[in-house]
């Protein structure tokens, strides 16, 4: 199967593609995302397509990156709620407090202040992302990713010793 044929039979799985996202999501927005991210991994990986049942592989797709993307929110509440009650008292968080509002404004700007290369990775590692997803997504080996997360928190670490 050609490129061209590859991916027209892709389109022709539209309409039945965005069905099957919003059953998974129940939100449109949601189902839209998750059908771009089911057809670029789909012609992406399509030398790994072994010529069966296309649209059963395409759908696997989709249900696969929807449980991903699942676990990943799941993870990175865990790590927010994780996060919030073990530095509950370094923070003190609370919006009816503006010195707390101040802290929180102080941490987002550190954290703007890092370099983009560290910075890109912390976020993507904060937002509950594998090493080798982050590592993936931004073409770079693990290893400079690791390294890169590493350095994104030593960097904070260091300009907010002041909050512990």
């Amino acid at each position: 199967m050609t490129t061209i044929e590859f991916k027209s039979h892709i389109v022709s799985l539209d309409q039945q593609l965005k069905y099957y996202a919003y059953r998974l999501t129940s939100n449109p927005d949601d189902a839209l995302d998750l059908c771009q991210d089911t057809v670029l991994k789909a012609i992406t990986y399509r030398t790994k397509f072994t010529h069966s049942n296309l649209k059963a592989w395409v759908f696997t797709i989709m249900k696969n990156i929807f449980i991903n993307t699942y676990r990943r929110k799941i993870k990175q509440r865990e790590w927010m709620m994780h996060e919030t009650k073990s530095h509950a008292g370094i923070l003190n968080v609370s919006y009816d407090n503006p010195m707390s509002t101040q802290n929180y404004n102080d941490i987002v700007q550190e954290f703007n202040k890092l370099e983009q290369s560290v910075r890109e990775p912390f976020r993507m590692f904060i937002e509950g992302y594998k090493y080798r997803e982050i590592a993936e997504e931004l073409d770079l080996p693990i290893g400079t990713i690791k390294s890169r997360i590493f350095q994104g928190r030593k960097i904070l670490m260091q300009s907010l010793k002041d909050f512990s």
